[in-house]
């Protein structure tokens, strides 16, 4: 027994040595000189940070935290610049855009005849008869308002099929309706319903899409050509202050690729997947989760589970989001519809719903479902609510609306109850408000992404690009440029320089949130990133400029000047030290 008290002795002595030693152990990295916004409880702002084994050991002043500083420490010196909590994307498709990348360039196009001029730029540079495929812009961002028409490309282009996609709805040129059997007057299309002018012209056609896969060149990309997009992908997050993605569509295989690039030692972020399916019934939720082979949450710091999703309803863009009105005649037309008393795709009904996310709630599994639209939204709340009602634990979850543009009062305070959060695009404000004004009118334009509206009701919302398309962080299909979301969310000027809704801004502080704080609890994340405190994962933006007291314009022109995950660099802009 004696021997045992002493090895016991021993142990204690040894690890308070140990425990000392590391208190005292210089720092990885030292960051001096900035503002250091840390959104901790208090919202104190610091003049210093260190970082050690890939976690912030001490936020202070430069005199206590240049104490840690060691013959080998990083020091990064500033002038009053921000640091920031890591900005977390919450929204992408980065897979999605990495094969994107390899099969093509993305052009942001805002008007028609910026469309004609890429189309006739596309047309030079491949052989006649080749199917020309206008990149993804939706109506409600071009000049005209409106699709665009088969003369207006006959215009831009006779020598080859021009096809120009809204998701659902398709333009094509002369040839292009010739090709697919369907410039005849007579002429139909399986699941496709054909608009034509008073002589028989195709003019659109919505639906119709397996038939023209039959007509478009097929593009596989190989995987190693993948990985190596993803990387460049990834590369472009980190450059403006990324230090963590949601990719909200994904399987096993996809997150296997982030996995095979951690392997590598070529992953510079942290990633969440999102698993989308479209089950009907409680077998089914079990049989996906069960081939999906991982638990909820399941994985590291790194790479790990996030929610099951299930999409509702359709998009503002095409003209498919489901309403608590009827579309009506201007919207019926402007999207090119047929029903006015239409309200929207539904792709599930109440019941299902509340089978399904029992179903996965008993499992484990946090849920998420795509749903843009008011009543959409509400239908969804309704499902949770019942299935809470049976079990509690359903509240513990963090059911999260992707999308949800429209919150209500009712919404709102329903989401609060329901401990749910909220996935929402920003960029989509700047970019169509003005849109929604003129087409749904001005009290929907002030409703459309109303952040404030869930802010104060204590639901953490996030904002984020959706980003699918394109490496340019300003132009790509859907900004992902974090800079520009706060600056949405502060001044919440549209495009065409607009407020609608001024009561939905949110301070510099809360905009800072969400996409930090608030964006980390959606994946119970909170305790180890999104805010900067000793003990938390060392994920930081320095920015280049002062956020909390630069013009409010300058925030959008704000740029990283070094990303940090984990205590590495992934990213320096050259001028930093």
């Amino acid at each position: 027994m004696r021997t045992s008290l002493q090895a016991f002795l021993v142990f204690v002595v040894l690890s308070a040595a140990r425990s000392s030693a590391a208190e005292t152990d210089p720092a990885d990295l030292v960051i001096v000189g900035g503002q250091v916004i840390t959104l901790d409880a208090q919202d104190r702002i610091a003049e210093a940070i260190a970082v050690r084994g890939g976690r912030i050991v001490a936020v202070g002043t430069n005199a206590d935290v240049e104490k840690l500083a060691g013959p080998q420490t990083k020091v990064v010196r500033l002038q009053g610049q921000s640091v920031c909590p890591g900005f977390i994307e919450t929204h992408c498709h980065a897979v999605g855009v990495a094969k994107a990348t390899v099969t093509g360039e993305y052009a942001e196009l805002g008007s028609i005849g910026e469309i004609q001029e890429w189309i006739r730029r596309r047309a030079a540079q491949v052989p006649a008869g080749t199917w020309i495929e206008v990149p993804r812009n939706e109506i409600t961002r071009l000049k005209e308002r409106r699709h665009p028409t088969p003369t207006e490309f006959d215009a831009a282009c006779t020598t080859h099929p021009v096809l120009y996609t809204s998701v659902t709805k398709h333009v094509l040129n002369s040839l292009g309706w010739k090709t697919i059997g369907a410039a005849e007057s007579n002429a139909t299309i399986p699941d496709a319903d054909i608009v034509r002018d008073e002589v028989g012209r195709p003019l659109l056609m919505r639906g119709g899409n397996a038939h023209l896969r039959k007509y478009l060149p097929s593009s596989t990309v190989s995987r190693p050509d993948t990985l190596a997009a993803l990387e460049r992908v990834l590369a472009r997050y980190n450059e403006v202050g990324i230090t963590h993605i949601f990719e909200r569509a994904t399987d096993n295989d996809g997150l296997g690729m982030f996995r095979e690039l951690k392997e590598r030692g070529r992953l510079p972020l942290r990633v969440t997947g999102t698993f989308r399916f479209s089950p009907r019934s409680a077998e089914q939720v079990e049989a996906f989760v069960k081939k999906l082979g991982l638990k909820p949450r399941e994985g590291d710091d790194w790479i790990k589970a996030g929610p099951l999703k299930i999409t509702v309803d359709g998009g503002i863009h095409w003209g498919t989001t489901w309403l608590s009105e009827p579309y009506g005649e201007k919207r019926t037309n402007f999207y090119r519809n047929v029903d006015p008393q239409y309200r929207g795709e539904q792709f599930y009904d109440l019941e299902t719903m509340k089978t399904v996310f029992a179903a996965g709630n008993r499992l484990g599994w946090q849920w998420s479902a795509h749903v843009t639209g008011d009543e959409g939204t509400r239908n969804v709340l309704r499902a949770v609510a019942a299935v809470a009602a049976d079990d509690p634990t359903m509240r513990k979850r963090r059911f999260t609306l992707i999308h949800s543009y429209f919150p209500a009062p009712d919404i709102v305070k329903s989401a609060a109850e329901l401990g749910v959060g909220v996935d929402t695009q920003g960029y989509l404000y700047y970019k169509d408000a003005d849109v929604l004004a003129d087409i749904y009118g001005k009290p929907w334009a002030e409703r459309f992404i109303g952040l404030a509206e869930w802010a104060k009701a204590g639901v953490p919302v996030s904002i984020n690009s959706d980003h699918m398309i394109g490496l340019d962080p300003d132009h790509a299909m859907n900004s992902f440029n974090p800079a520009l979301m706060l600056w949405i969310a502060v001044a919440r000027r549209s495009q065409g320089g607009e407020v609608y809704g001024s009561e939905q801004r949110l301070s510099r502080l809360d905009a800072l949130r969400s996409i930090t704080h608030w964006a980390a609890k959606l994946s119970f994340d909170e305790a180890r990133i999104g805010t900067l405190e000793t003990g938390k994962l060392a994920d930081i933006t320095i920015l280049d400029g002062d956020y909390l007291q630069c013009e409010e314009d300058d925030i959008r022109k704000l740029k990283p000047l070094r990303t940090i995950v984990g205590g590495a660099t992934v990213f320096a802009a050259e001028k930093s030290n």
